[in-house]
C-alpha cells in the first residue's frame, strides 16, 4: 500500500516539472527563468528522493516474498504437496468507503490513542485483514493529528463524493495530488489554422496556453456519533458512519466548488472563475420568447469559444428547474418537456440548493450555469485522515454542544483538494434569474 501512495506522489511530481518545461517551450520555447530552474531542481530532488524510497519498498517485497512459508493443515507433514496447504483465498472486497467507517469506528471505540488496541477492535468486528489495515495505518503529521486512511480506500471514500456533489457529478476531472501541489498547463485559447498557398508561411497552430496550479486546501467534517451505537457497532453500523462522513463533507464541497471565494485557505468555486465575458444577464421582464433567447445566449458563449464540449450540462436551483419544467406555450403544452427526463435541450441537467434564490437586491434572484464539467478540475490528494475525540466540543447550528456531556464521540474527517479551470472560457453564467413556477 505505502509502494502504491510513493509511486503516486512520483507522477504528481513528474507532471509538475513536465509543466515547468511546458511553459518554457509555449513561449517562445524560452530558456527558464531563475526561478522556474530552481522550482525544477527542487522537483527533480523530490524525484530522486522517492525513487530511492520506492526501491526500498520493492525490495521488502521481494524479501517478505522470498521468506514467506505454506501454511500446513492440521495432520499434514512439513513439505507435503497440496492438499496439506491452505489454497489461496480472495480477500474480503468491502463496500466502497466502508473501510473509512470502520477505521472511524475503531478509532471512536478505543479513543484513537493506542494503535494495538485499534487494531484488536477492528479485528474482532470485521476480522484480520480490517485489523492489519488498521494496525499498517500511519499517523498524520501534516494535518495536525489523527491517522491517514491508505490511499486506495480514501479514493473510494471520495469517489462517493461524486453522486453528491453536483459539479463531481456533472463531469469535472479529478486529478491525483498526493504530495499537494501540482502544476500543469492550462488553455487560454483556440487554435489559428488556415490556407495558405506556396512558400507563404503557415499561421500558428499552436493552442493559446498559460499555466495553472493547484495547492491542496483542508477541509473538516465534524461528525458526532452516539456512543451507545459504538458500543454495539458491528455489522452495518460501518456503512452508516460512512454515509455520515460523506454527507457532512459532500455538502460543504457542493457549495464551495459552485460559488465559494478562493483563497489560501479555500478551493475557488466556478462562480469566481468564469470569465467577466461570459457572465450574462437575464433578460428584463421575462416571457418563454426571452427565456429561450437567454438560455441559447447562454449556451452561444461556451460553444462559440471552440470549447471542446466533452461533457457539457446545465446547474441551476430547484426553484429554476421547476419553472423550466413547467413553463407552457400558448396552447398549453409544455415548452421544455425533457426537462422532467433531467435535461434541458441535449444537454444533462443538474439541480441543487447550493444555487441560491436570494441574491441581488430584491433577494429573488439565481443563477443558471453551463458549461464543459471536463475543464474543471479537481486536485485531490487522495488522502483521508481521521481522528476521534470524546471530550471535544462542536457546533450545531449555532448551538456550542459538549461530546462528553452528550455521552457522544466526535469523529473529524480531514481531505484536502483545489479546483481550476484548465480552459478560461470554458464556463458562462446567466444572473438575475428570477424565474419562478
Amino acid at each position: 500500500m505505502r509502494i502504491t501512495a510513493l509511486k503516486t506522489s512520483l507522477a504528481a511530481v513528474v507532471a509538475s516539472m513536465d509543466g515547468i518545461l511546458a511553459t518554457a517551450s509555449n513561449d517562445n520555447d524560452r530558456d527558464l527563468t531563475a526561478e522556474e530552474q530552481t522550482a525544477f531542481d527542487a522537483k527533480a530532488i523530490e524525484a530522486k528522493d522517492l525513487q530511492a524510497k520506492i526501491a526500498r519498498e520493492e525490495s521488502v517485497l521481494a524479501l517478505k516474498a522470498s521468506a514467506a512459508t505454506p501454511v500446513v493443515l492440521p495432520g499434514a507433514a512439513p513439505g507435503a504437496a497440496q492438499p496439506g496447504t491452505v489454497p489461496a483465498t480472495v480477500a474480503e472486497k468491502p463496500e466502497p468507503g466502508a473501510m473509512v467507517g470502520r477505521i472511524a469506528i475503531a478509532l471512536a471505540a478505543t479513543g484513537g490513542r493506542d494503535q494495538r488496541a485499534m487494531a484488536a477492535h477492528a479485528q474482532e468486528i470485521w476480522g484480520d485483514q480490517t485489523g492489519q489495515i488498521v494496525a499498517n495505518m500511519e499517523q498524520s503529521t501534516a494535518t495536525k493529528g489523527g491517522y491517514l486512511v491508505d490511499t486506495a480506500y480514501s479514493a473510494d471514500f471520495i469517489g462517493l463524493l461524486r453522486p453528491k456533489v453536483v459539479i463531481r457529478n456533472a463531469g469535472a476531472r479529478s486529478v491525483p495530488m498526493p504530495d499537494g501541489n501540482i502544476t500543469m498547463r492550462k488553455q487560454t485559447g483556440s487554435t489559428n489554422a488556415g490556407y495558405v498557398g506556396e512558400r507563404t508561411p503557415a499561421p500558428t497552430t499552436d493552442i493559446a496556453v498559460g499555466s495553472l496550479s493547484m495547492s491542496a486546501k483542508t477541509l473538516r467534517a465534524l461528525v458526532p456519533i452516539t456512543n451507545q451505537l459504538l458500543r454495539r457497532a458491528s455489522f452495518g453500523v460501518d456503512a452508516m458512519v460512512r454515509d455520515d462522513l460523506i454527507t457532512s463533507a459532500a455538502i460543504k464541497e457542493d457549495q464551495q466548488f459552485l460559488r465559494g471565494t478562493g483563497s489560501d485557505l479555500a478551493p475557488a468555486g466556478l462562480r469566481s472563475m468564469i470569465i467577466a465575458g461570459n457572465v450574462l444577464t437575464m433578460t428584463a421582464n421575462p416571457t418563454l420568447v426571452t427565456v429561450r433567447s437567454d438560455m441559447a445566449r447562454l449556451k452561444l458563449k461556451v460553444v462559440n469559444a471552440n470549447v471542446p464540449l466533452s461533457k457539457c450540462g446545465y446547474i441551476m436551483s430547484p426553484t429554476v428547474q421547476s419553472f423550466l419544467e413547467n413553463i407552457t406555450d400558448g396552447n398549453g403544452n409544455k415548452a421544455f418537456p425533457e426537462v422532467a427526463s433531467g435535461r434541458f435541450g441535449i444537454y444533462p441537467l443538474f439541480v441543487t440548493t447550493s444555487v441560491p434564490d436570494n441574491l441581488g437586491a430584491g433577494a429573488n434572484e439565481s443563477e443558471i450555469y453551463f458549461g464543459d464539467f471536463e475543464q474543471f478540475l479537481i486536485g485531490d490528494t487522495y488522502q483521508v485522515t481521521l481522528a476521534a475525540s470524546d471530550s471535544a466540543a462542536y457546533d450545531d447550528n449555532g448551538t456550542i454542544r459538549s461530546a462528553f456531556s452528550n455521552d457522544e464521540t466526535l469523529i473529524r474527517l480531514i481531505e484536502e483538494h483545489d479546483t481550476e479551470l484548465r480552459y478560461d472560457a470554458a464556463f458562462a453564467v446567466l444572473t438575475g434569474v428570477t424565474w419562478k413556477p
